[in-house]
């Protein structure tokens, strides 16, 4: 009897055990069934974003295929913001530029008017060649260009708003000496180029710079005729002969010279590169990565070499942030710079502003 019950509770036990093992397994497969749908879910979207992708590349290409590159031109332009006024082109293009990262920015110490000269040159020249560049690249930045103008102008604003390091009236009168010789000069070749005889510019812009008087008349003057040797550049080349670093000189002479003898415009001295200053230097990177894209669209219409022997130079000098000293760390070497400008002749002139 006893054997009996042992074998019957056996039994039991083993049917539990295969009904428990059956419930595990079933329970252990519905887990494994579950990971694999959630990784081949992973793996499907992965390769949904992937092919979503891929689909917007041939979408473009789609979108592009068949297009005359005039058409694409056309469309560049309309989409491209061309406001000029300073105050809107700063408005528009600053929340791009507070995107650019501040990290090794350099310190923009150029001249915008200069540049937006340049610029123009540049837009002209290469202009006959857009349609050669747009059919040989897969994605041209034809609006980021055509915006360059009103960007550069919006650098112009942004620069005006920076404080300036303080010069002496010494310092001044000295950096009006430094330049009035080759105001001079430049003026009197102008005067003759200008001449209906010759007509290589407008006769009424050359004396518009000659006319007026006075210390803050001259330093606008250092800045213009820079300005108009590069607006008129292609009638001009190879018949003056005044180097780019002359030209160059006079240019930042007058932008540091502007800011100092501006009536009524006291400057404060600036113990640090302030947010205004970090902003501009913002810009300006954006400036650069533009004409750098502009000279992209030439080289591949014309070849590199015959491109930069066409499109003029964007003057944009700059320095690093300095770790100690200087701007970037709390010092005043940007009143320093513009000071040294006497021991320093043909060497990173320009207005220092932190």
């Amino acid at each position: 009897m006893g054997g009996n019950k042992d074998k019957k509770a056996r039994a039991k036990d083993a049917k539990a055990e295969k009904k428990a093992g059956a419930k595990a397994d079933k329970r252990d497969g519905a887990k494994a069934g579950k990971s694999d749908d959630v990784k081949a879910g992973k793996s499907d979207d992965v390769k949904a974003a992937k092919a979503g992708k891929k689909e917007a590349r041939s979408a473009r290409k789609r979108d592009r295929a068949g297009v005359e590159p005039a058409a694409l031109i056309a469309e560049a332009r309309k989409d491209a913001f061309t406001d000029e006024a300073p105050e809107r082109a700063f408005a528009h293009f600053r929340p791009l530029a507070e995107r650019v990262p501040a990290a090794d920015l350099p310190v923009f110490t150029g001249q915008p008017l200069l540049m937006r000269a340049n610029v123009r040159a540049a837009l002209d020249a290469l202009e006959p060649h857009l349609p050669a560049a747009v059919s040989a690249l897969r994605e041209p930045r034809l609006k980021e260009v055509f915006e360059l103008p009103a960007l550069v102008m919006a650098l112009d604003f942004s620069a005006a708003r920076v404080p300036v390091a303080t010069l002496s009236a010494g310092e001044i009168d000295r950096m009006l000496a430094e330049g009035a010789p080759w105001r001079e000069l430049m003026l009197s070749y102008l005067e003759v180029a200008s001449h209906p005889l010759l007509g290589l510019l407008p006769r009424e812009r050359v004396a518009a710079v000659r006319a007026g008087s006075g210390k803050l008349d001259k330093a606008r003057d250092f800045v213009a005729l820079p300005g108009l040797f590069a607006e008129f550049s292609g009638a001009l080349a190879g018949k003056h002969p005044f180097p780019a670093d002359r030209l160059d000189l006079l240019a930042t002479l007058g932008g540091a010279l502007v800011q100092q003898v501006r009536p009524g415009n006291a400057a404060a001295a600036v113990p640090k590169r302030t947010e205004e200053a970090i902003l501009r230097d913002r810009i300006a990177a954006l400036v650069a990565e533009r004409y750098d894209h502009l000279q992209v669209l030439a080289a591949v219409a014309l070849g590199k070499r015959k491109a930069d022997e066409l499109l003029p130079a964007l003057p944009r000098r700059g320095r690093a942030r300095q770790q100690r000293g200087g701007c970037g760390a709390g010092g005043g070497a940007g009143g320093d710079a513009v000071r040294d400008h006497g021991r320093r002749a043909g060497r990173d002139r320009g207005r220092m502003t932190c």
